[in-house]
């Protein structure tokens, strides 16, 4: 049996991509400090950071899953359920705010192990399945609210979107604390070589010793955890759990990660370019708001975006197809 380690991930060593994306992220900040003085301001940047804190927390668990070849697309649902539940028990049923935001993470637990059991177990394609529960989990997160709002009015809770630490909200740390603890796990650990491996090739992963199935169950309770994360974030920062909250978010995450030059095809990735793919996402949202463009253009943006990520992921795997065949 072949118990050699994995070669090194493309996407580990520097190309031009890397500089590419940086010098875009770069351009954009140029562009909107020339078109707006608020742009480039301490409080602004913080701002804009906080409001992508939710899609990024997300986006640096989802790199890992979509680099280990699967897809979680009910990320969405998961932090609105996760969000709602948390909001329900610490308002409406008394819990203390600790036990409340254990409730919601454990939400993330039971959706994503839920996931991983129907990929992992029952062999169904991770897409048709998250497509499935992004529904079953935002349908129960309209039921157990009755399809309305539940406020939110527990400090420590809103701390999540008020509270700062050195003038930087806790969000943003949070944020910061996530992307690094997935960067490590990704870059420095026998698992994140086996999410890269099983992506690259799930047969050779297998002939090695991995045991592919549990390491796809536990991506997806990964995800799942991110997801009750952001919603916890996101509720924090609304003062406010709305069963429709989060959605589209998924989108915006894939297109992160795919603009930070992950694969969909696996195997290929980074944590710290999908950092970079947060940003891109956040100062175009940001630096249209500040120059009052109206909200349905940044949707357009948005969609834009996904579609350019997508067609440059096309383009790397019909370059990386054709250098094979050389």
């Amino acid at each position: 049996m072949d118990t050699s380690t994995p070669a090194q991930p493309a996407a580990r060593r520097f190309d031009f991509g890397n500089l590419g994306l940086a010098a875009f992220v770069v351009l954009l900040i140029v562009s909107f400090s020339l078109a707006s003085p608020h742009f480039l301001t301490f409080g602004n940047i913080t701002n804009m950071l906080l409001t992508v804190s939710v899609i990024g927390v997300m986006a640096a668990v989802s790199t890992l899953v979509i680099v280990g070849r699967e897809l979680d697309l009910s990320v969405g649902s998961v932090a609105a359920l996760a969000g709602v539940v948390v909001a329900i028990l610490v308002e409406s049923k008394g819990w203390a705010w600790p036990a409340g935001l254990a409730a919601g993470v454990a939400v993330g637990v039971m959706t994503g192990a839920f996931n991983g059991f129907m990929v992992a177990s029952l062999r169904v394609n991770s897409i048709i399945t998250t497509i499935g529960t992004l529904a079953l989990f935002r349908g129960i997160a309209f039921i157990v609210t009755d399809g309305q709002t539940a406020m939110v009015q527990n400090e420590p809770i809103l701390a999540f979107g008020f509270g700062r630490i050195l003038g930087v909200p806790y969000s943003v740390w949070i944020l910061v604390a996530v992307f690094g603890a997935a960067h490590f796990l990704a870059e420095r650990t026998a698992v994140g070589r086996s999410i890269f491996a099983i992506g690259a090739s799930p047969r050779a992963a297998l002939l090695s010793g991995l045991n592919l199935n549990r390491m796809r169950f536990w991506m997806f309770v990964a995800s799942g955890i991110s997801a009750a994360v952001a919603g916890i974030l996101l509720i924090g920062q609304s003062g406010a759990a709305v069963p429709s909250g989060a959605t589209g978010y998924e989108l915006q995450v894939i297109t992160a990660v795919l603009l930070g030059g992950t694969s969909l095809a696996g195997g290929e990735g980074s944590v710290l370019r999908t950092a970079l793919g947060v940003l891109v996402i956040g100062i175009l949202n940001n630096g249209m708001v500040l120059l009052n463009v109206p909200s349905f253009y940044q949707i357009a943006a948005n969609g834009v975006l996904l579609l350019v990520a997508v067609a440059i992921d096309q383009l790397r795997i019909r370059r990386g197809s054709f250098n094979e065949e050389r």
